[in-house]
């Protein structure tokens, strides 16, 4: 089994194991291309042109021509793939074909993340789960090429609804520490998102630890003002208001309110 890992830093492992290609830095780019359109044309000029601008159109078709048969070479390494022919040449086109001897980090998000779109979400608690755990970080994290943008928030996207869809089951659940564990992996990568700031304060006073809540919602009035220049929003000053005062069944019930509450789309709220 091949596992590719385009969600932080890009790594290939076989059978768990960490292999190191030798691709180059522009051949890495490519295959990151590559893995993250599965079944996707791609014509080779404008590959090449985009992953080695440098240099001319015969040397650059050249470098490509040899990154794709030394990325073939690592799929050779799997038993089952049958001399790497997912990675296809049409005429003048280039396709990798997810095959279930390989395993792409961000082909999972997108596939789980579709099953939660539109109000129905189709997907498990254990899949939604597997997304949590497999965004260790934006897509190509520290590699800032255009061609990545796009697809880094789109993905990042992905991660942030499926994240909303857990946290409202565990929420319904009253399993606070898990909820304060979605909150905390979303406000890692994307720690504006007042929706989940809320969530998280709140979840931790039901979970008995006011003092924590108090405490980070300092630091991150501290990073919010720092970073972006604003001040929380006015239903977060007025939930933090609660919790520093929390002493009535009353308290602990409007503190319950915010947390059970269901806000279509708030998974797209930010501070600005």
């Amino acid at each position: 089994m091949i596992e590719v890992s385009l969600l932080g830093s890009f790594s290939i492992k076989l059978d768990g194991k960490r292999l190191y290609p030798d691709l180059g830095h522009s051949g890495l780019r490519m295959a990151a291309h590559l893995f993250a359109s599965p079944g996707r044309l791609h014509r080779r000029e404008k590959i090449a042109d985009m992953y080695w601008p440098e240099m001319t159109l015969e040397r650059s078709r050249a470098a490509l021509n040899s990154a794709i048969w030394r990325l073939r070479k690592i799929l050779c390494q799997d038993p089952h793939s049958n001399g790497g022919k997912n990675l296809r040449s049409i005429g003048e086109n280039i396709v990798f074909d997810l095959e279930p001897w390989i395993k792409v980090d961000t082909a999972i998000v997108s596939f789980i993340a579709k099953a939660t779109t539109n109000g129905r979400n189709t997907a498990s608690i254990a899949e939604l789960q597997q997304v949590i755990d497999l965004y260790t970080g934006p897509f190509m994290d520290g590699d800032d090429s255009s061609a990545f943008l796009e697809e880094r928030e789109r993905l990042h996207t992905c991660f942030v609804g499926v994240a909303y869809e857990l946290l409202t089951h565990y929420i319904v659940q009253e399993d606070y520490p898990a909820a304060i564990a979605i909150c905390r992996k979303v406000l890692t990568f994307d720690p504006y998102r007042e929706y989940f700031v809320r969530k998280i304060l709140g979840a931790l006073c039901l979970n008995g630890q006011r003092a924590e809540a108090a405490s980070y919602f300092e630091r991150w009035q501290r990073l919010l003002r720092e970073e972006i220049g604003v001040a929380p929003l006015p239903e977060t000053l007025d939930l933090l208001r609660i919790v520093r005062h929390c002493e009535t069944f009353e308290d602990v019930n409007a503190i319950r309110a915010v947390v059970h509450a269901s806000k279509q789309n708030a998974f797209l709220q930010h501070s600005w």
